[in-house]
């Protein structure tokens, strides 16, 4: 990969990820696409997070910025600040407890060049801290779904965001003009139905190229956090929604599924989480069999 290629900036943000952070930087740093540079901010870790960091960074020979806030601010507010920092044409966006092979830069460039898209997603790996476990990052066929209907991507994802967002790369100027919004914690999934509304292109890479970390303090075990960010995306959207009665259906379902979740993860008795179980899946069936002969049948009589 020669140099006169399109400059990618690789943003890593990161707080409190002393275990990981070495992975993550070494796997952005030998990265097999060259014309590249590093972004790193750290969000007052209170562990040796930036210290690792800004060693390993120093020994490489990739340009870079490193950036230590004196006080922490949201995940949105931090890339719009990395963007405003970055120089490429593209962005790749690095957690840092993520990590990616080292040709998901290649392939992505490749991919947008090509097929002259904005935004381009892949596969990966979901690793599980807790017990070592590694699976695919789309179970079962979220993935054929995903692809299937990227010319129909916002309606689509518009109740449900179904696409992994590691390793998320886009051309930059798209984030310029239209910052993630810092009032939303799930600020990939907004930007991600920003771009598609606005008619911007996607597309999708089937490979494997990236490795995304789920560990306790993950926001997608914090489910008041998710509903709160749920609202507040799909309240953009709710003029849109309304006027279709399944999405409508499905937006229903959504909120009554994170408010249940939030039941069992206070309930601390198996007899407790039994009847919250019991009374989610009651709701679940009212709400979508809205004919009570028909719940009667399907919920009493299995």
């Amino acid at each position: 990969m020669q140099d006169n290629n399109p400059l990618v900036s690789i943003l890593i943000i990161t707080m409190n990820h002393e275990q990981f952070i070495e992975q993550a930087c070494q796997s952005a740093i030998s990265q097999s696409y060259s014309n590249k540079e590093i972004i790193f901010l750290d969000n007052i870790s209170k562990d040796n997070t930036a210290e690792i960091a800004k060693k390993i960074l120093d020994q490489s020979n990739i340009p870079y910025q490193f950036i230590r806030n004196t006080e922490s601010y949201g995940v949105a507010k931090n890339l719009n600040l990395m963007v405003a920092r970055a120089s490429g044409e593209f962005v790749a966006i690095l957690s840092g407890d993520d990590w990616w092979f080292e040709n998901l830069i290649e392939e992505k460039v490749n991919f947008i060049r090509k097929e002259n898209v904005d935004l381009v997603f892949s596969d990966g790996y979901k690793f599980i801290q807790e017990t070592g476990e590694v699976i695919p990052a789309y179970a079962g066929n979220k993935k054929k779904i995903v692809i299937k209907n990227l010319d129909n991507f916002f309606e689509c994802n518009i109740i449900d965001n179904q696409t992994v967002n590691v390793g998320t790369f886009i051309r930059k100027k798209l984030l310029t003009d239209y910052p993630f919004d810092e009032e939303i914690q799930t600020e990939d999934w907004d930007m991600n139905l920003r771009m598609s509304k606005l008619g911007y292109d996607i597309g999708f890479i089937d490979m494997k190229l990236f490795y995304y970390r789920i560990i306790s303090t993950s926001l997608s075990r914090k489910w008041d956090i998710m509903l709160d960010s749920y609202y507040k995306v799909t309240a953009k959207y709710l003029d849109f929604i309304n006027l279709k009665p399944n999405l409508k259906k499905k937006h229903e379902l959504k909120v009554l599924f994170f408010k249940y979740q939030i039941l069992l993860s206070n309930t601390k008795s198996e007899k407790e989480r039994q009847t919250v179980s019991r009374n989610w899946k009651k709701e679940k069936y009212k709400l979508k069999y809205k004919q009570p002969l028909l719940f009667f049948k399907l919920f009493f009589l299995k």
